[in-house]
């Protein structure tokens, strides 16, 4: 009986092992095909960003004595800084509002496809204050929300830049994500990106890519997957 009952005990312990195992291979496979379906949509961006490349140095400009600026993420980010901290009168983000906001910060710069980058804005409040009229209930949460502002704010943006016909650089911007730092609360940061959405970034940014002294003006842009490319050729 004992070796009859190890049998079977072998057995079952065979058969659950063959039920299991398919499933594994199963969940391998899956987490495979999911691997190599983000590789292919890397290398997707890449052949795009080359052939959109390829295509720039074809144009017009690529003749004669054009030249190109290349800039990385982390040039980006350096030139960025040049330009901080940034004061910005607080009702621009929210119409109730009152003080300054200040933005510190332009980091993790990631370029994408469709001329499109992505990267992340630190701000924080200085004399923050609500002016609007609050019910007794709420005006807890509206110091809290004040206080956060105060204490900071990192901001996820999506970017698409674009040359203007003046070959200025645009750049249109839209917050994804708000986040406090403090006192973080899902209902205040969504009101607060929506309202950078509506206000602070509802027009381009543009800035000037001319090049002082230089006999030399813009002629296109370009986003690859490493580098914005800017064609500059004579006037």
């Amino acid at each position: 009986m004992r070796t009859r009952a190890v049998a079977f005990l072998a057995l079952g312990a065979l058969v659950a092992g063959g039920c299991a195992n398919p499933a594994g291979r199963l969940r391998e496979a899956e987490r495979e095909n999911q691997r190599l379906s983000g590789e292919v949509a890397e290398l997707t961006r890449a052949v795009q960003s080359v052939n959109a490349y390829t295509e720039e140095l074809r144009a017009p400009g690529a003749a004669g004595r054009s030249f190109r600026m290349y800039y990385s993420p982390a040039s980006l980010e350096q030139m960025a800084s040049q330009l901080f901290p940034l004061r910005m009168a607080a009702r621009n983000f929210h119409q109730q509002l009152q003080g300054e906001v200040i933005l510190e910060r332009l980091s993790d710069v990631r370029f994408g496809a469709d001329n499109t980058f992505t990267c992340r804005a630190t701000l924080r409040g200085e004399n923050i204050r609500y002016t609007g009229s609050v019910p007794k209930m709420y005006q807890a949460r509206v110091r809290q929300f004040q206080s956060g502002v105060a204490s900071g704010v990192v901001a996820d943006l999506v970017v698409e830049l674009s040359m203007s016909p003046d070959n200025t650089l645009l750049a249109r911007a839209h917050a994804t994500r708000t986040k406090l730092r403090v006192n973080s609360d899902s209902s205040a940061e969504d009101m607060l990106r929506g309202q950078m959405n509506d206000r602070v970034l509802r027009t381009p940014f543009s800035f000037s890519l001319s090049i002082p002294g230089g006999n030399v003006v813009p002629r296109g842009m370009l986003l690859t997957a490493n580098h914005l490319v800017i064609t500059y050729a004579p006037e």
